[in-house]
């Protein structure tokens, strides 16, 4: 057996032997996210509702490998491509995207130098309260375009950074948890890809972003929580 099929065959084992896990699966918390109430924040506008279909959504995607990285970002926008692609359901805990247990390991931040009347700075969003927690301005030193490990190929102004906060779901799920993470992240990627796509906004996933710059500038412990996936808006 070739050595992806023994990674696949393994980690699909531990949804039966639950190895790592720390609690039973019934006391295990639903619908948590981090906050930061001390934090200033920006309540975000209720997302707008738009004509674009799927289908020309779908159709309409790209990959930019281009872009700028002086494109602004609005408040609206905001709203719309967070709202519609990571928020709550009316009413309810659940999100606009699915996850193993309804756990939602996955944080979302946004480092950006386009949002309209703010200076660059760092957010994390609050799917509960439908806002931008500002954590802190972007440090001057900290050029956005180094946050990419191939920073040459590509300009951007905002970076969407999801990161896995492991305990949440390992907890009930174990090592498997790490599985889970990661295709929780990519539906919450297509979403605002799609998203974006219909907002006319230049977006693209990105994988190869540095891990070791993007640990200490969102103040992350490496040990609970890492960052798995990022998009790049331009």
């Amino acid at each position: 057996m070739s050595f992806l099929s023994h990674v696949h065959k393994d980690l699909r084992g531990t949804r039966l032997t639950r190895r790592g896990a720390t609690r039973a699966p019934d006391d295990v918390p639903t619908g948590l996210h981090k906050s930061y109430p001390r934090m200033e924040r920006i309540v975000l506008p209720a997302p707008k509702r738009m004509s674009t279909t799927l289908v020309d959504a779908l159709d309409g995607r790209r990959s930019y490998r281009g872009g700028t990285d002086t494109s602004k970002l609005s408040i609206e926008n905001c709203g719309t491509l967070f709202g519609l692609a990571l928020g709550n359901k009316s009413g309810s805990s659940r999100r606009n995207y699915p996850s193993a247990g309804a756990l939602y390991p996955i944080e979302t931040y946004l480092i950006t130098s386009a949002l309209e009347n703010s200076a660059p700075s760092i957010f994390h969003y609050n799917p509960t309260e439908h806002s931008l927690e500002k954590l802190w301005d972007l440090p001057q030193d900290v050029a956005l375009k180094y946050l990419a490990k191939r920073p040459d190929d590509l300009l951007f102004s905002s970076l969407i950074v999801f990161t896995a906060v492991w305990e949440r779901s390992s907890a009930k799920y174990g090592d498997l948890a790490y599985q889970h993470a990661l295709l929780e992240a990519g539906h919450m990627s297509e979403n605002m890809l799609l998203t974006a796509t219909a907002l006319e906004l230049s977006a693209r996933p990105m994988a190869g972003f540095d891990d070791d710059l993007l640990v200490p500038l969102l103040d992350l412990n490496a040990e609970q929580e890492q960052p798995v996936h990022s998009i790049v808006l331009s």
